[in-house]
């Protein structure tokens, strides 16, 4: 009764801190030293607080989708294009690590060097090692792991290996998912972030290092960790990365979610399971304009 009850008190704490927001980010600026604020910013992306905080957005959302369907309707359909401009973005990085493939053995087997000089008019821009090119090459790809996966996930291009789900139908489809959703796929973004953010800060910050169970933080500076090799050394934009996909792919389980509870509220309309970004987001619902009007 005591786990419970403390449960009971925190979603309540958590839809009343959701309430008085604004009044959070105010204190939070006025704040006399930057060492304070970031000592707020460092307990905070890990704490019970934001966690319910979080929470009890997402309920809100859920309630008032499920009392306005048009409303359920934009907000599905801006997550999802929010991770899909993103995730479009990202995938840039595809060509630029091709270019800088080609560039590299270029360099290296053609013209025998072993360094990129680019200095125009004799200012230097560029000058680097291939080697640590040759390193910078898996941070390309890391970006394209960590923000195109939320943006693959929402046009259904992930392998699906299933022995029963294919079989099923549209609306079993939709259970499936969301109750998918709800027990897999949203916790585990949760618990990527909460493990991988005291990572991510002990690496790029010089503070007292957190762990998952830390209460206290001191913010000292900026490290920016470094490997220390000749390669692409940003060890800590590697860990940052982890933080972005677990958010990102938070973002799109959400979306995920009300995107098959709009699917079984509309039982008169076809919505699909996942967004086309080539057909537009109401063609990628199933839906008309008419339709969406309602």
């Amino acid at each position: 009764m005591e786990v419970l009850g403390n449960l009971l008190l925190n979603i309540a704490t958590g839809f009343l801190n959701l309430v008085i927001l604004p009044w959070h980010i105010f204190k939070w600026a006025s704040l006399p030293t930057l060492k304070a604020k970031m000592n707020v910013i460092l307990l905070g992306g890990m704490s019970l607080e934001f966690f319910f905080v979080v929470f009890a957005f997402v309920v809100v959302l859920i309630v008032a989708g499920i009392y306005r369907r048009s409303f359920l309707r934009r907000t599905v359909c801006g997550l999802e294009a929010f991770n899909g401009r993103i995730g479009r973005m990202a995938t840039w990085f595809a060509l630029l690590m091709m270019l800088q493939q080609v560039m590299i053995i270029a360099m290296g087997q053609v013209f025998r060097g072993n360094e990129l000089v680019f200095a125009p008019l004799g200012i230097v821009l560029v000058q680097e090692e291939l080697q640590w090119l040759s390193g910078q090459l898996k941070f390309y790809n890391a970006i394209l792991i960590a923000i195109a996966s939320a943006y693959t996930f929402i046009e259904g291009g992930h392998v699906r290996v299933d022995l029963v789900y294919s079989a099923l139908s549209k609306r079993a489809k939709h259970w499936v998912d969301l109750f998918g959703t709800v027990l897999f796929f949203i916790p585990s973004t949760v618990l990527l972030w909460w493990f991988s953010w005291p990572l991510m800060i002990n690496s790029a910050l010089r503070a007292r290092p957190l762990n998952i169970f830390s209460t206290k933080s001191s913010f000292r500076g900026f490290k920016w960790e470094s490997s220390g090799t000749a390669e692409f050394s940003w060890v800590w934009s590697f860990k940052f990365l982890v933080v972005v996909f677990a958010g990102l792919m938070f973002i799109c389980a959400i979306a995920f979610l009300l995107r098959n509870i709009l699917a079984l509220l509309e039982r008169d309309e076809d919505v699909a399971t996942h967004y086309s970004f080539d057909d537009g987001p109401l063609s990628s619902m199933g839906m008309t304009q008419a339709s969406s009007n309602k």
